[in-house]
Formats: C-alpha cells, structure tokens, sequence
C-alpha cells in the first residue's frame, strides 16, 4: 500500500467500453486504488479531473472531438500520474513529450494493467523519496518486445549491446520500480547515443554506453582500462580510442 496507508483515486477516460471494464476490473481487484470517475470523452476528462483531483488517470488518446493529447495538455498544471491508452504505434514518440509516467498498447491483459499500476505506486513513492532532490528527472521511450516503454535516465546504469539487442541495466533504484534487472530493446546504441543527453551518457566501447553519474572508479593497467560502476562488481571495458574523451568527461587528467 502507498505510504501511509492512503488510498490513491483513479480516473478513466475511454471511448471503448470494453477497455474501461478491464481497466476497472483490475482496479477494483487493488485495496489502494479508488475508481472515482469513469469517462467516455476528452470534454468531461477535463473538467472531472480538475474536480476529482486524480492521483492516476488512465487516458485514451485516439477520441472523437477531444483527444487524449489535448487533455494531458489542458490539464497539466494539475498533479497526476498519467498512463496512456492506445491501439497504435506510432503515439509512442508524442506521448514521450507530455509528463505520461506509461504507455499502454490495447487490449492490454489484466496481468498488465496491474503490473504498471504496481509501477505507478512504486514510482510515487520513490519521488517522495527524492523530495530533496532539485533536479527533474528526465524519461526517454523505448522499444522493449514490441511495446513502448517509459524509462527514468536515473534508473540506467549502462546499456550494452548484444548483436540485434540492446539490454539496458538498471540502478537499485531502476530495479525496484520495474521489477527486473535488465531489460530488452531493439533500439541502437547510436540511437541511445542520439537521444540521451551526452553530458550524463558517454559510449566508451562499441559495446557499451554508461550513465556517468554511476561511475565509481576508473581503473587502467597497461594498455587495458576498465570502468567500475555504483552497485556493480564486474568491470565496463574502455576502448582505447574513448580513454580521452572519458577522461575529459570525468575531470581526469589525460
């Protein structure tokens, strides 16, 4: 349960019936979670969230009139965690620029639905962790089996390539609230390297691109050098041709 025992009110907004029934199914199945409206439509979304005052709002985003990107932005100076509801692909990178903390593909199983709501109860009570922290945290998508997932940079601790894949490892933290260690994805390192933001990532083996704040030490011996990271015993190789630049990143002398 969310700390201190508090419920959390949750607000539906779908056009499709059946996917509003599933939706409610699993939330009733949760003692934390309260449904407290049920909507069929982007002009009620508005005005119900500003008068119910969510904690998550599941939110369809292909709906006649007023979509759901519309009323993610008309309503973003309220506080919420927002989930994205959607049939199509192609969502995945427009949802990535509004403050969704998931992305659902539909028809998503029971099994699904609690698991990211298991997530969204997680990710809450983490932030309150990290009350004292100034710093926004930054999401980035990606592809993991086919769906699309959101991903806190703070919780990668380095992405390693693996022939057609991708295995992104978690931090602690990353692991807590997504329940696993690793996790798959078929986007390129060169696209990883494109979109994360080059002052935390750096690509120091063709293989691997590591989150800098998770450095703790380097090591060089010989020709050799190793990077050791926060949590991890086994070292990262560094290429020869990314000493410099690792180095320059670090603060270290050449």
């Amino acid at each position: 349960m969310p700390t201190g025992g508090q419920v959390k009110r949750v607000l539906i907004v779908d056009d499709e019936e059946a996917a509003r029934l599933q939706l409610r199914r699993v939330i009733e199945g949760m003692p934390e979670l309260k449904m407290v409206a049920e909507l069929s439509n982007g002009t009620q979304a508005i005005k119900s969230i500003a008068e119910y005052k969510p904690d998550i709002v599941f939110l369809d985003i292909d709906m006649p009139e007023v979509n759901g990107f519309e009323v993610a932005s008309k309503t973003q100076h309220l506080m919420y965690q927002l989930v994205f509801l959607t049939a199509h692909h192609q969502y995945a990178l427009e949802a990535f620029n509004t403050h969704a903390i998931d992305y659902l593909l539909k028809p998503a199983r029971p099994s699904v639905i609690e698991k990211c709501l298991r997530k969204v109860l997680r990710q809450e009570v983490l932030s309150l962790e990290r009350t004292s922290l100034s710093k926004e945290s930054t999401e980035f998508v990606l592809s993991d089996s086919g769906n699309c997932r959101f991903l806190n940079t703070d919780h990668v601790l380095f992405i390693e390539g693996l022939g057609r894949y991708r295995r992104i490892h978690l931090t602690s933290e990353g692991k807590s609230v997504h329940q696993r260690e690793t996790i798959l994805s078929d986007t390129t390192l060169e696209q990883f390297t494109e979109t994360l933001d080059e002052g935390a990532f750096i690509r120091v083996h063709r293989s691997y691109l590591v989150n800098l704040p998770q450095i703790a030490s380097l090591q060089t011996k010989g020709r050799g050098s190793h990077l050791y990271l926060a949590g991890r015993s086994s070292p990262i190789p560094v290429a020869r041709s990314r000493l410099g630049l690792l180095k320059l990143a670090l603060g270290v002398d050449p």
